[in-house]
């Protein structure tokens, strides 16, 4: 880990690419595209950096004042700081971005668009339906999206992933869904849509050749997967998503380009 952090305003963070271990309050959550983080005002976190490569995402913060309009009953010390990020919501993220790169200049489309996506992002409770386990176990189970988080792509099966668990693939399974609300397959496929969204933006064409750089076994299949999570064609995605760019929108709701560590 790093030095302790905090005196910030409330915000949440979401990723693009790449994921860090978030340190707080004794516990431990990963970062990552397929898991948005909460931070609230007075907190002290650290962060750790499980894997080489980075991350690059975006924090979204609101003025003090509007702070409990946004964020409501999640600002109550017992919420839990992880929530998952749905396919569509990554596109919404990405396409976002992309306004802000492009220097959009409809500042209500922007600021609007931006506190859609934070409220569909903070309606998911993570701990609605996840059960409680104890602090070894989580640690496993985090050593499970490390491995999946490092290489999205892979086609380990549930037997290999349990050794990274160390229990038995059956139990690897129920254990993950009771600690990350979805199936190990739903967290890789959020992770393989992610890393398709941060293709697109930098200019790929040949969807093929992704289709298969992200491992699926033919391009007929990201197609559908595409369109079932994230609502839109993987030609459509690319349409609007171009490389980003920090820009700071308005003087109560701000998209702020996270930098690349």
């Amino acid at each position: 880990c790093g030095g302790e952090r905090g005196d910030e305003h409330t915000h949440l963070m979401l990723l693009r690419r790449g994921g860090f271990g978030y340190h707080l309050r004794g516990a431990e959550y990963l970062g990552d595209p397929a898991t948005a983080l909460l931070y609230r005002a007075g907190d002290s976190y650290r962060i750790s950096h499980p894997f080489e490569g980075g991350d690059a995402g975006s924090c979204f913060e609101v003025a003090p004042a509007h702070e409990e309009a946004l964020f409501g009953q999640r600002l109550r010390g017992s919420a839990d700081a992880a929530r998952p990020v749905e396919a569509i919501d990554q596109y919404r993220h990405r396409a976002l971005h992309a306004a802000l790169a492009h220097d959009e200049r409809d500042r209500l489309r922007i600021e609007e668009a931006a506190a859609t996506l934070c409220t569909a992002v903070l309606r998911h409770d993570a701990t609605a339906s996840i059960a409680p386990l104890s602090p070894a176990i989580r640690r496993r189970l985090r050593q499970v999206q490390e491995v999946l988080l490092a290489d999205p792509t892979t086609a380990a099966g549930l037997a290999e992933l349990a050794t990274h668990a160390g229990c038995s693939p059956f139990h690897l399974s129920r254990l993950f869904r009771r600690a990350c609300g979805s199936s190990l397959v739903a967290y890789r496929t959020r992770l393989r849509i992610a890393l398709a969204l941060d293709r697109l933006a930098h200019g790929a064409d040949n969807l093929a050749a992704l289709a298969s750089e992200l491992g699926f076994s033919h391009q007929s299949h990201l197609g559908p997967t595409f369109r079932r999570h994230g609502g839109l064609t993987p030609r459509a995605a690319r349409e609007t998503l171009r490389p980003s760019a920090p820009v700071r929108t308005g003087k109560n709701l701000i998209a702020a380009h996270r930098p690349e560590s």
